[in-house]
């Protein structure tokens, strides 16, 4: 693998996530771990209004779900359930809950309380961002104070990835909630509301209470550091203990200084999207897609830290084999472009459409990675002879110029459930950040098709069918399979990441 020179931190860092070093430690009481968090505005209070990884992070200390996805066994474990049962058919869930758990109000919780969660996150009227993630339910039941149960629309084999991200809420706290509260969730840690301030940090303390034990920190603090190189001289300088998506470059001046990296990624990727309501010649989307250097972008942006993408399989698993690739090619992009008769008659290195010059509206994120992968695929593109302009935005406001369709090329980063290992999720258009802005009802048909289905050799027939179509239609440029990167201060421990990036078990870390 072409991260194989991080190999070394990559053992190490599942060795943390496994927890067999804290037995050597001695676990320390108290203290207040600090977060930097990359925005300019501190995450939603509302687990379920949050629409990014890094705010998840926070979601995920406040509330839990019924189960999470453990990377280390590679299946799913219980968290609020105990254990479920899957009727033979596939057609109905049935959850068995913990006894006794608390919401941080002092309710407790029951089955009840987590059906009206469920319904609030698929309300018609209002949706919130798990709808997409609940849309295969029909109807949800309460069979006892403890036990509930999902009746599925169709078979959904893959319906257990979605509950890791629905969260749990005291009903009362989101319907009929006191004057300047926030919603009430039953994990590790609660919101301080006198020290929640949007512009600049918010700050969480432990609930004693917690079902799995009284979380070793007293608090955890978000504090909002936009600029990734400010957020590492604070982390040297120990004024804050945890960096999300720390630069793969960085990695070996930071252990050189005793930080501890967590690496991670499964279905993590990131391509070129193309905006297919404005680039819409299939010929220069194919060139598009045979101009980018997988391999360089993964060495020049991301310091080595991932796989080249030529299909949407991830490797290793049984949806990696396939005929249908795309690899870099840039002679292949510029006979394309010969062929559609687009020449660069003033000579300047780029190329005319009807008389006019190719210039994509290529909008990136100010963050260093991101940009370098942008400015890098720009001059591949120039290459074979396409324009484009760039432009930088802020976090979000990139994000949503991308969501709305403001852009026609964009470097994109995603991550997505370990199963399917396929990378469908902005493909899906009933997700919030299908970003392609254009209907492509023979995919969401076999999207659809696939994952109703229970027989695997089916279901890897339909994926298959959808990998062709993306790459023969060009639909985006496939990039990489990116390992992403947290960094640690070497007084934190304990923490566990999701392999899409989340932090969990928040009530087993801790400073020392």
């Amino acid at each position: 693998m072409r991260y194989s020179r991080w190999a070394s931190v990559f053992v190490v860092s599942l060795v943390l996530l496994l927890g067999l070093l804290v037995p050597a430690m001695a676990q320390v009481r108290g203290g207040t771990l600090v977060i930097a968090y990359q925005s300019n505005t501190v995450p939603e209070p509302d687990p379920q209004v949050t629409r990014n990884i890094g705010a998840q992070w926070v979601a995920e200390m406040i509330a839990d779900p019924l189960l999470r996805y453990d990377n280390a066994t590679e299946s799913f474990v219980p968290v609020l359930a105990t254990s479920w049962d899957i009727s033979e058919d596939g057609l109905h869930y049935t959850f068995h809950l913990r006894e006794g758990v608390l919401f941080h109000n002092g309710v407790t919780l029951t089955a009840e309380a987590v059906a009206k969660s469920y319904e609030r996150i698929r309300d018609a009227a209002n949706p919130l961002a798990g709808a997409g993630l609940l849309s295969p339910v029909d109807t949800i039941e309460v069979l006892d104070p403890l036990t509930i149960r999902l009746n599925m629309k169709s078979v959904f084999p893959d319906f257990l990835s979605n509950m890791d991200r629905l969260w749990i809420l005291e009903p009362g706290s989101f319907t009929n909630p006191p004057a300047g509260s926030y919603v009430v969730g039953c994990g590790p840690f609660r919101i301080v509301p006198a020290e929640y301030k949007i512009d600049q940090s918010m700050v969480l303390e432990k609930f004693a209470q917690y079902w799995a034990g009284e979380p070793y920190l007293d608090k955890i603090q978000i504090r909002i550091i936009p600029d990734m190189a400010t957020a590492l001289i604070e982390l040297e300088q120990g004024t804050v203990d945890v960096v999300q998506y720390g630069s793969g470059k960085d990695l070996p001046r930071l252990e050189a200084l005793g930080m501890q990296p967590i690496i991670f990624g499964r279905v993590n990727w990131a391509n070129v999207v193309i905006n297919l309501s404005h680039v819409t010649d299939v010929r220069l989307r194919k060139a598009i897609m045979y101009a980018v250097d997988q391999q360089a972008l993964i060495d020049g942006a991301y310091g080595g830290l991932g796989d080249p993408m030529y299909r949407m399989g991830y490797p290793g698993t049984w949806l990696e084999n396939t005929k249908v690739g795309a690899a870099y090619d840039p002679e292949e992009a510029k006979r394309i472009l010969d062929e559609a008769g687009w020449k660069d008659t003033n000579k300047d290195g780029i190329r005319e459409i009807d008389g006019k010059e190719i210039d994509l509206y290529f909008p990136t994120r100010n963050q260093a990675e991101w940009v370098a992968a942008t400015q890098m695929i720009q001059q591949m593109l120039r290459e074979v002879g396409i324009g484009t302009h760039i432009t930088m935005a802020e976090r979000m406001p990139f994000y949503d110029q991308v969501r709305t369709g403001d852009y026609d090329i964009a470097w994109w980063l995603s991550n997505d459930s370990a199963e399917p290992p396929i990378a469908l999720y902005t493909w899906d258009m009933r997700e919030y950040w299908c970003v392609h802005q254009a209907k492509t009802p023979v995919l969401q048909l076999l999207i659809e098709q696939a994952e109703s289905e229970l027989d695997r050799d089916t279901r890897s027939a339909y994926y298959q069918e959808i990998q062709r179509i993306l790459i023969e239609e060009a639909y985006a440029a496939p990039g990489m399979w990116n390992k992403q990167v947290h960094v640690m201060g070497p007084k934190a421990h304990g923490m566990l990441v999701a392999s899409t990036g989340i932090a969990y078990n928040s009530h087993l870390w801790w400073k020392g």
